[in-house]
Formats: C-alpha cells, structure tokens, sequence
C-alpha cells in the first residue's frame, strides 16, 4: 500500500428531495489498500458507492479518480475511466438469459475489439482465477450456488483487467467457510494483480481478515478512517455501538 490517493471524494452532498445522505463528506483510497465502508443502515453506504463506481454525479463536491477530476467527464473520457475499474454487486446482476462464460465475455465484447476467440480464453482465465471448476462455465446462474454466483460476479467484475476493483457486500448470505474462503481469494487477487478494494461489507470477519483500513459513515460524513484495530478503540459513540455488537465482540476476543 503506498500514500498515493487512487480515490478522492471531497466535500460531497448528497440529497433526495428534503433528505440529506452526505453532507461535505471527504473520503481517500490509497493505492494497494483493501478500504472497507462501514456505517448503520440509512448511513449512505450504497449512495457513496454508486458516486465512486460513476453511476452518479455529484451536485455538489467532487470525486477524482486516479487523479482525475471526474465530474463533469465528457462521455469518451467517462467511458475510458469505467474501463479501468470493476464492480461486483450484491447478488452477482448477472445476466440470467447467459452463461457464466458468456457472463465475463460481454464486458470484452463491448469494450475491446479482441477476436473472439482470446476473447474466449481471456473470460475462461477470469473464471479460473475466480475459483471456479471450467465446468461452471457452461451453466446458467440459475444453476449455480451462491458461492458461485459470487465468484462468477468477480470473474466479470475482473473481465477488463481493472486496476479498482470495487465489492458490495461480497459475502453476505455465504455460510462461515465459503465467507472465509471469499475473503482468502480477495487477499490473494489483491497481491496477484496489484489491485485497489473497496468494499461495503457487515461481515466482522471479513473486516477483521481482508482490511487496511475501515472508513465508518455515521452523521452523514465519513467519521473516521482507521485499521480496524485502531477503530474498535474509537470514543465516537457510533462507532463504539457498531462495534459492541455481539458478533463483532465475539471476533475482538479471538
């Protein structure tokens, strides 16, 4: 991990009508981290997401990527930017109508003008590296368990090669061991490729295991930005409630 900003997020508001999710909220990811979002329900998680992934532009503050201001990114420039980052969403989006294989080749197929035979072996790279047996391939998401629909979320996420690759939620719904698992794959894709994470997890093991540091939202900005290790030590009153919960309790005393 190095001190250069991949990401800067500076004094971004956001409303809905009369509601207020962010007010001059400032966040930075460092280059080579595993950056966790973290914070109540209602807290803008999801909202803040979606501003970093370039789903949304913001009214009010800025959000650089790469150094970039991209703001006001005329829709070349805003393409070429999505093109160097990865989303895996909660529960995979995947195209039901596709296979896994064809899942992680749309995003080549649109994005590159590789003959389709590399672009065959580049998507069946991204699903072996993603932990999957070549013969999940060929089936269907209907097909798969919800380990799988992760992994196969992450293969397309990881179709372009990104150097930011972003995760919401990636292990919700996965018993402990398939947790962990998901949790050691990211570790090792992480060293492998050289990437950026961020992710919104609820997970305290995940927090615990993959994290550098932990960015907690409560009172409609980011409250602190620490090493779990450090956070858990907070004398914020939100922060302490988050983390006096029985279940992340339980993962201090280990």
């Amino acid at each position: 991990m190095s001190d250069e900003a991949v990401i800067r997020v500076n004094r971004l508001t956001t409303r809905f009508g009369d509601t207020v999710v962010h007010d001059g909220l400032d966040l930075e990811v460092r280059r080579g981290e595993i950056l966790a979002i973290v914070g109540g329900s209602g807290s803008g998680k999801t909202v803040l997401l979606r501003h970093m992934v370039l789903l949304d532009t913001p009214r009010v503050g800025t959000v650089e990527l790469f150094g970039e201001d991209c703001t006001n990114l005329g829709s070349g420039r805003l393409l070429v930017m999505r093109e160097r980052i990865g989303v895996m969403f909660q529960h995979g989006a995947l195209f039901t109508g596709l296979t896994v294989h064809e899942n992680v080749m749309l995003p080549l197929q649109e994005h590159t003008r590789l003959r389709r035979a590399m672009i065959r072996e580049l998507a069946m790279i991204r699903i072996r590296m993603a932990g999957l047996p070549a013969e999940a391939a060929v089936r269907y998401p209907n097909e798969l368990s919800g380990g799988m629909i992760k992994r196969a979320a992450l293969a397309r996420a990881l179709a372009l090669d990104p150097e930011l690759l972003f995760l919401d939620e990636p292990t919700s719904g996965l018993d402990p061991v398939s947790a962990a698992a998901f949790d050691d794959l990211i570790l090792e894709l992480k060293s492998l490729l050289g990437l950026t994470v961020v992710m919104i997890t609820h997970d305290p093991d995940t927090l615990w295991r993959t994290s550098d540091r932990i960015a907690f939202l409560a009172r409609k900005r980011v409250l602190e930005t620490a090493p779990v290790a450090e956070l858990v030590q907070s004398t914020q009153t939100e922060i302490q409630g988050y983390f006096a919960g029985p279940r992340t309790r339980d993962r201090r005393q280990d």
